[in-house]
């Protein structure tokens, strides 16, 4: 395989992923039909949703995906399944058919039979986005990468939507804070990401923001979308990267980007040394590491999944950075010789914790440490050993 088609293929797989995001969302009373309880997230501690966008994106992905490669189409996993019930008890299970007449009749019962919101929604699925014209997407870098991959070697991890309940929620973003939205559908992303399976490393990474900005003309929103790749002595990456605001004297260089999840104890122990910054979305905070807007994403606890990190990863190390386990972090790290810390990142093969239930068997158990610079990590892991362990012995408490 190609690996510049490869990733040409999934940048523009997220684009029409974004779409089908933009066209569920479009119909705002139908909205609120389209939307299915899971259940309650007792790690997170708030409800759970998926969407009629969700099971839809990510069999698109696997559905287009496998007319360009039908062997890594094949390999595709995702934190959905397929099937679909509204809130008006209409089920289905979804998948995209041969030809938009067959989708548009399998969507019509799900969409109440509104046959405008089925045709729109056929429009996303089916329509080549024009990737080209899309500001932000950085489409020509790819052509620098010169690698031939293995066919059968590589899985795919989605994510179709993250931030799910902002999705849901549909409000407007809450205001800028350090250059970075704390909530609302700024923070939801589409992640598509690549790792060898053999090693369980990420390869190839693409994080689209389908409700990036919003033409106030036409009401209609755009999206960016930062991708990389870090593979086999190469690395390519979008470049897009923001300008962070200007922090007064008084502030601490180093900025974390956290989760407003985690517990008192925790967020006082890093505000002790870090800017922090509390966002919603993983997929999000993870953008904003990659952008510049952070130098590192800490999360205490195991409440993300392999289909959350395995894209931003890929990116990361793109661009000089990584995700590790944060429990190893804490106790294992090499601070002399960093490099030799890479033992510790994530990998995306095989549970953390393979006695684990089936739908906790993908989560990243130890914990995130993200960062978008290997040097700046020796001094963010020193000042986290410093300040985390009465925090997190607060929390085995």
């Amino acid at each position: 395989m190609d690996a510049a088609k490869v990733l040409q293929t999934l940048i523009s797989l997220s684009e029409r992923s974004a779409n089908v995001a933009r066209a569920v969302r479009k119909h705002s009373d139908l909205f609120q039909t389209l939307v299915q309880d899971k259940e309650y997230d007792k790690r997170r501690q708030k409800p759970d949703f998926k969407t009629l966008a969700d099971v839809t994106i990510q069999e698109t992905i696997r559905y287009f995906l496998g007319k360009e490669f039908p062997y890594l189409a094949s390999q595709v996993r995702g934190e959905e399944s397929y099937s679909f019930t509204n809130k008006n008890g209409n089920f289905v299970n979804i998948q995209i058919m041969p030809s938009p007449d067959l989708m548009k009749e399998l969507l019509r019962g799900v969409l109440q039979g509104d046959d405008a919101a089925a045709a729109e929604l056929v429009q996303a699925i089916y329509t080549e986005p024009d990737v080209k014209s899309c500001e932000g997407f950085a489409l020509d870098r790819t052509a620098a990468v010169d690698l031939t991959l293995a066919t059968d070697n590589f899985g795919i991890w989605v994510d179709p939507l993250d931030a799910t309940a902002e999705y849901v929620s549909g409000k407007g973003s809450e205001k800028l804070f350090h250059g970075v939205f704390l909530s609302g559908l700024h923070c939801v992303t589409i992640l598509i990401g690549v790792f060898d399976l053999k090693t369980g490393e990420p390869v190839m990474g693409v994080i689209n923001q389908p409700f990036f900005e919003k033409d106030e003309t036409t009401q209609i929103w755009k999206s960016r979308c930062v991708w990389g790749l870090s593979y086999a002595g190469q690395r390519a990456h979008s470049g897009i990267r923001s300008i962070r605001p200007q922090y007064p004297e008084s502030a601490k260089p180093q900025v974390v980007i956290m989760s407003g999840s985690e517990t008192d104890a925790i967020k006082e122990a890093l505000d002790e040394c870090f800017t922090t910054i509390y966002a919603a979305g993983a997929g999000y905070k993870f953008l904003s590491l990659t952008l510049g807007l952070a130098d590192a994403y800490i999360l205490s606890r195991a409440t993300t999944f392999k289909w959350d990190s395995c894209a931003p990863h890929a990116i990361l190390r793109a661009i000089g950075g990584g995700v590790c386990d944060l429990s190893k972090a804490l106790i294992d790290f090499d601070l002399q010789f960093v490099e030799n810390n890479r033992k510790y990142e994530l990998q995306y093969l095989h549970p953390d914790d393979p006695d684990a239930e089936i739908d906790e068997c993908w989560l990243n158990a130890g914990g995130i440490l993200a960062y978008a610079n290997i040097d700046a990590l020796t001094e963010i892991v020193t000042k986290l050993r410093q300040v985390m362990a009465d925090g997190l012995q607060q929390l085995d408490d």
